[in-house]
């Protein structure tokens, strides 16, 4: 927040201190209907906070950025420790229907790039964006090559340029965004609305505009990824921070004779579309994850592919040794032949 309040100056900057995580998002979120890319940052207990403005952003489709930097939980639970538990809350934060676009960096130089497209994707969507970070991220250094900031993509909002009378959310996809003040204006509150904006119960409308709001998510299912043996049918997939030591468990296993492909991306919610279909290829994707409940294997198996975690939720990130072991140990228990077990 002091780095912010000393660098985000100049016309058309500001960084606000904010009283309560409810006024920080209810803030943002009056930016962003304002025509501003906006954000803000929490970690867990206040990101539970914001539920409520999270899901006023996705009903009136207000685009805006919130940073979640993980510790473990739940409660108070372990300030100072890591954990990877928010990505089921990040993902349905508000309650009823609606599903949030997940970005979540695995290494301090993704951090920078991950940013860049939460805003990307924010304003390309025209709704909320989750940046999961985590507690070991916030407290790594690391030397990274400066970004080059003439190849990194920077997306602005479609603004509306028209007439009045516009109705704004008539398309079935994205459509042009006023600016309060200007030609177009209309109403943006948290009640079901007609294509107008104006508030309305009636079935077509809720139909019309939740089918609406779900199928803008297709146009974030571009995001790369990293893929290696692409032909093992068995495969290890972590996310967020574990990256680095789930990488390094990878490369002893293979070193080994072990079978195993290797997918990564920070994109985990929507995942890249092509990406999603390799791995529904695979006889088994093991996902390593900082958490009890196995969150982002879940989400997996909800997409069809047959995902299993191996888990750690002691606050302290995966050491590489003991996961390539328990990597192992699962695969022998699955019945899985692997290249170490045969030799």
């Amino acid at each position: 927040m002091v780095y912010l309040e000393r660098n985000l100056v100049g016309e058309g900057k500001v960084a606000i201190q904010a009283s309560s995580e409810i006024e920080s998002i209810t803030g943002i979120l009056g930016a962003g209907f304002a025509g501003k890319k906006t954000m803000t940052a929490t970690s867990g207990p206040g990101f539970t906070l914001m539920a409520e403005g999270i899901g006023l952003g996705w009903m009136a489709e207000i685009p805006l950025v919130v940073v979640d930097v993980q510790r473990g939980g739940p409660a108070t639970g372990l300030p100072t420790k890591t954990e990877q538990s928010d990505l089921l809350t990040a993902i349905s934060p508000a309650h009823g229907d609606s599903r949030m676009p997940v970005i979540a960096p695995g290494t301090v130089e993704e951090c920078f790039y991950a940013s860049v497209m939460a805003f990307n994707w924010a304003e390309r969507y025209q709704g909320p964006v989750m940046l999961l970070s985590e507690h070991s991220l916030a407290e790594r250094a690391q030397n990274i090559p400066r970004p080059d900031l003439s190849k990194v993509p920077v997306e602005n909002r479609d603004v509306y340029t028209g007439n009045n009378g516009y109705l704004r959310y008539e398309a079935k996809g994205i459509s042009p965004m006023p600016v309060p003040g200007k030609p177009g204006a209309y109403v943006a509150n948290g009640s079901e609305h007609d294509v107008f904006g104006d508030t309305t119960h009636l079935p077509k409308y809720h139909v019309h505009m939740t089918e609406r709001r779900f199928g803008k998510l297709e146009l974030l299912e571009d995001g790369d990824y990293e893929a290696e043996n692409t032909k093992a049918k068995i495969a290890v997939m972590p996310w967020g921070g574990s990256k680095g030591s789930v990488f390094e468990a990878y490369e002893a296993l293979k070193a080994e004779g072990v079978d195993l492909g290797w997918y990564y991306t920070m994109f985990v919610s929507p995942l890249p579309a092509k990406m999603l279909e390799e791995l529904k290829c695979k006889d088994l994707v093991v996902v390593p994850e900082l958490n009890y409940q196995g969150q982002m294997a879940m989400v997996l198996r909800s997409l069809g592919v047959k995902a299993e975690a191996i888990t750690l939720y002691t606050g302290l990130p995966f050491g590489a040794k003991e996961l390539a072991g328990r990597i192992k140990q699962l695969l022998a228990e699955k019945g899985e032949r692997t290249g170490a077990a045969k030799a």
